[in-house]
């Protein structure tokens, strides 16, 4: 059991450095992050100003971000591998969940599904409230 959990935290890691790898050649290749940014065409610029970027500029939903993707828009590759890295504790206590219930552990059971709960809790609905947003 041990070796899955970690396994899964390990590849999980590795998919999302490797994606956000693919994402920085394809920015340093094309010398853009695939977006408008700013009228000035230094991509360096748009990243790392501290001046406010319009959300519509950059892809700011799961669906803007797949469409990037099909585009291979560096800047969305290495948003999906920011996803992926997001994504993994969720994914290793999912599997958790798997093994203590086929283990018929009902007390890990109880405490894993909970925990599975605030966390998709905490990305789906938490982002909705006003006093969160930023």
């Amino acid at each position: 059991m041990e070796l899955l959990l970690s396994r899964t935290l390990l590849y999980g890691v590795l998919a999302s450095t490797g994606i956000i790898v693919i994402g920085l050649v394809l920015m340093s290749a094309s010398g853009s992050t695939g977006y408008a940014c700013d009228s000035s065409g230094d991509p360096s610029s748009c990243l790392l100003s501290s001046t406010d970027v319009t959300t519509q500029l950059y892809p700011s939903s799961l669906g803007s971000i797949f469409s990037g993707l099909l585009a291979l828009k560096p800047f969305a590759v290495i948003q999906l591998g920011v996803i992926v890295l997001l994504a993994t504790p969720v994914v290793r206590v999912g599997t958790s969940l798997v093994l203590f219930a086929d283990e018929k552990d009902r007390a890990f059971v109880a405490i894993t599904l909970f925990v599975l709960v605030v966390l998709i809790f905490s990305f789906f609905v938490v982002p909705s409230i006003p006093i969160f947003k930023a």
